[in-house]
């Protein structure tokens, strides 16, 4: 979805606005904010949960005899872990 000219403007206005009278918000903007001790616990949290999840459907569709089952457990277990370790490196770029 698209924005229109009219509203590409409106945003380019507002912005323009606020670095005039807030250089610093600006250079915030800008920056991406540090990772922090919570942030950074919530997401080992969030990985280890995903790789437990991912495991114990792996197990079961296993138990079950079904490759799809297992294959969405396989991707549980890598992919988000995967995702959440790209997600920082590109933060870190």
């Amino acid at each position: 979805m698209t924005l229109r000219d009219d509203e590409l403007r409106s945003l380019a206005e507002i912005e323009r606005s606020l670095t005039t009278t807030d250089p610093n918000l600006a250079r915030k903007m800008a920056e991406l904010r540090p990772l922090t001790p919570g942030s950074a616990a919530a997401l080992i949290a969030g990985c280890l949960a995903m790789h437990a999840s991912g495991i114990v459907i792996a197990v079961a569709g296993n138990g079950i005899d079904s490759p799809a089952t297992v294959a969405i457990g396989l991707f549980l277990v890598v992919g988000f872990p995967a995702l959440a370790v790209w997600h920082l490196w590109w933060r870190r770029r």
